[in-house]
């Protein structure tokens, strides 16, 4: 019987993946493995979640197995879902079409679940973007009703702050008429524009409590924690940026953070205590304590990682040229194995292999599968051509030490059938030299000789070429399973 859990893996284009998760999977392996789906390259935006038993979303930590998480103990798959992790500022500083579609589609999951606090006239406007994103220039008021019915448009909030339904699509009609001759890249520009704009975009919420028992929000991004009164999102109440942070820790029911603070720091002098620190302590259950701690150390180090890499990051492309580019590429292109459908199709994921169960295969699927055989075969070859080069550097090591020894290193890699190769010893000096005539006076020698030299250098790449060629096996044979090419 196969080891392993199902987990369904919901995505943001609304379909679900079910996969049979092994327990030797890792959730890096997993991330990967879904991006593969929307042909996605800038993976370090995206995460996978679950969500527990306080309602709080916790995301899988990249380095661990999926199945060592602490999952609520429920009958049925594991619900996952591929989402949006790390926020910036912009679109602009994107560099794939991919990854826009896909921010596209997380902001508008996000305003229908009600996970963004917006006003319902700028939803109103909002649905019209999608409308014409979606479905071009307005047609006819039937049309955009029906539309509206489908789409995930309008949050429940929004039409419960309204007398009827019908006021609500007119509303959203009269901002569509206004809409029309624009592009669908100039739809998403524009819809993304607004919704950066607002004041609870790429924030992640988690309900605490402070010493005295009053509950507040803790608000983590990527531009630091805040906190917020309960009733109260929007404007926060108390701002920590990520460079005054000093120390970020938990313990139990309790979650700190140590701030720099610079009005303190005058009395501290005076009174010789701490420079300027000011702890921060918020309490809530311990899971949920543990989750707020792997969130604030993850957005600070994504911080770290996007300030020291500032020089190198390309120059943010203008909105009006990333509308052009999303226009002419159309659609989010996914990969054939995601089109496979969500529905009767489990995708068992053992360390990245991929197989699709059934006895009876569709053509798509059949294509979807020679794809990924194909991508594994390339992986194959890489892992070849790495070790082969590898090989190649600990032969001429070997035959340099074997040209100072007089004598083969038994480490010579030799192919089935080959015979060792005839050296020769090199000839050196016929005398001597005196090592303390050589010398300064009082020095003493510490240099190694060159054959202890190589030996360690031989040590060195023996190392290497036995993780690679133990890697290439347990890759190819964790990804393959048992397919033969």
């Amino acid at each position: 019987m196969t080891e392993g859990r199902r987990c369904q893996v919901h995505l943001l284009d609304d379909r679900k993946l079910e996969l049979l998760v092994q327990p030797k999977l890792l959730a890096k392996e997993l991330l990967d493995l879904v991006a593969s789906h929307f042909n996605l390259k800038e993976k370090e935006y995206f995460g996978i979640a679950f969500t527990d038993e306080t309602g709080h979303l916790n995301w899988l930590q990249l380095d661990r197995r999926v199945l060592e998480h602490d999952f609520p103990k429920k009958s049925g798959p594991v619900v996952l879902y591929f989402c949006v992790r790390f926020y910036i500022e912009s679109i602009s500083y994107l560099k794939d079409n991919a990854t826009i579609e896909l921010f596209f589609l997380n902001a508008k999951s996000c305003i229908y679940k009600e996970l963004i606090e917006v006003d319902s006239e700028v939803v109103f406007e909002l649905a019209a973007y999608i409308l014409q994103e979606a479905k071009g220039d307005f047609a006819s008021n039937e049309i955009v009703k029906t539309d509206l019915k489908k789409l995930p448009a309008l949050p429940t909030q929004a039409l419960k702050e309204h007398p009827s339904l019908a006021y609500c699509e007119d509303r959203v009609i009269e901002h569509y008429k206004k809409l029309s001759g624009q592009t669908r890249g100039q739809a998403i520009v524009n819809y993304m524009s607004i919704v950066e704009s607002l004041p609870t975009y790429g924030v992640h919420y988690y309900a605490v409590k402070d010493k005295q028992g009053i509950p507040w929000w803790l608000g983590l991004s990527y531009k630091g924690i805040f906190q917020y009164d309960y009733h109260d999102k929007v404007k926060p109440r108390k701002i920590f940026q990520w460079r005054q942070l000093e120390n970020l820790y938990f313990r139990e029911k309790k979650f700190s953070v140590e701030v720099h603070d610079p009005r303190r720091a005058s009395v501290t002098r005076r009174t010789f205590g701490h420079s300027g620190i000011a702890v921060h302590t918020w309490y809530a259950c311990p899971a949920l304590i543990k989750s707020i701690w792997a969130m604030a150390i993850s957005q600070h180090q994504f911080y770290l990682d996007r300030k020291q890499s500032k020089s190198k990051i390309h120059a943010a492309r203008s909105l009006s040229e990333i509308a052009i580019d999303l226009t002419e590429t159309g659609t989010l292109k996914t990969s054939k194995l995601a089109n496979m459908g969500s529905k009767g199709k489990i995708i068992s994921g053992s360390s990245g292999s991929l197989l699709s169960s059934g006895s009876q295969e569709s053509d798509s699927s059949q294509s979807a599968k020679k794809d990924m055989l194909a991508a594994l075969k390339s992986r194959q070859e890489a892992l070849e051509e790495t070790l082969r080069q590898r090989l190649e550097e600990l032969k001429k090591l070997c035959l340099r030490e074997a040209e100072l020894t007089g004598k083969l290193p038994r480490e010579y890699p030799l192919d089935p059938g080959e015979e060792p190769p005839i050296v020769r010893r090199r000839i050196g000096t016929a005398f001597k030299l005196d090592e303390q005539k050589i010398l300064p006076k009082g020095e003493v020698r510490t240099c190694l000789p060159v054959q202890s030299y190589l030996s360690i250098y031989l040590s060195i790449y023996l190392s290497i070429y036995l993780s690679i060629y133990l890697m290439s096996r347990t890759s190819l044979s964790l990804l393959l399973g048992n397919h033969n090419f």
